[in-house]
């Protein structure tokens, strides 16, 4: 995925700014990370969302999550998936 293509399409441009600010930190920082260094960043992000009584819709969460699965393997890809699972 294209990361600064994503930035420019009119849904992102629509997201409250915080939102806007995570996902690109998100975009950064993931690239040949695993999904053990990505959770407490995840964790973080939650709790930072949260107090400031704000959450993520289930498609913004669908796209941060296609986001932090660009570069791994199928295995850790598989991770996640089972780990989003527990979440729904």
């Amino acid at each position: 995925m294209n990361h600064d293509a994503l930035f420019l399409t009119p849904e992102f441009q629509r997201l409250n700014p915080l939102k806007q600010q995570i996902i690109k930190e998100v975009a950064n920082s993931s690239q040949n990370a695993s999904i053990e260094t990505m959770l407490p960043k995840i964790m973080s992000i939650n709790k930072e969302l949260s107090r400031r009584n704000l959450n993520f819709t289930k498609d913004e969460t669908a796209l941060l999550i296609s986001i932090l699965k660009e570069g791994m393997s199928k295995e850790e890809q598989a991770k996640v998936d089972m780990l989003m699972g527990f979440f729904h």
